[in-house]
């Protein structure tokens, strides 16, 4: 994994800050750990959303808080979407030498057979929890689905992950499948005949 450092500051632990930090292009978070006592503290937008926008949320950063500089990894995310900020961070400070799970996402690449012969690629599991060294964490995980034809089934156990991750999901689950476009359609639309749930409370009691 790429070296990444991020520049934080200690803020007050104060609603009332918030907004001063949001003028300032800032954003509240707090770091915590094993044996670590926990901090507030605030790191710089621009810097955090190019950082999860090139990198997502999976992955490991030095965090650099005064003269302190340790590894952490982003353990969750508040954002408002209306108006594309970010709220708040929470920071879970990690040891080099114990495991530590996390989520990767699963990257799709290539152009699959059967969606060229008219076939739907249905991608069901964008994630996968894997659990490794925290300098053995991968930032995603890529599978090649240019030989997938129509009713082909990819699951968990079909993605190749190195040794040093240890995979938590089930083998079973499946993480993508191609299917015939008549079947997309019968799985979207309800069968012949068969009336809505909304409706069926309107229609009057047959004698």
């Amino acid at each position: 994994m790429e070296n990444l450092v991020l520049t934080a500051t200690i803020r007050e632990a104060k609603k009332s800050e918030n907004k001063n930090l949001r003028r300032e292009n800032k954003v509240p978070a707090v770091v915590y750990g094993k044996e670590y006592e926990a901090k507030s503290i605030a790191v710089d937008e621009r810097e955090l959303k190019k950082l999860l926008r090139t990198h997502g949320e999976a992955t490991l950063i030095n965090l650099q808080v005064e003269n302190d500089t340790f590894p952490v990894l982003i353990k969750e995310v508040q954002r408002n979407i209306l108006k594309d900020t970010i709220d708040h961070v929470d920071f879970f400070k990690v040891s080099m030498d114990e495991e530590v799970e996390y989520n990767a996402p699963i990257v799709l690449v290539g152009d699959a057979e059967g969606v060229k012969m008219g076939g739907i690629l249905q991608h069901q599991k964008r994630e996968i929890t894997l659990r490794a060294l925290p300098a053995d964490m991968l930032e995603s995980v890529e599978v090649d689905i240019s030989e997938m034809q129509i009713g082909d089934i990819l699951t968990v156990a079909d993605l190749k992950i190195d040794s040093k991750n240890t995979v938590m999901d089930d083998p079973e689950e499946v993480v993508a499948t191609i299917v015939a476009p008549r079947l997309a359609e019968d799985a979207e639309a309800p069968e012949e005949g068969e009336e809505p749930e909304l409706v069926e409370g309107n229609k009057e009691e047959e004698e």
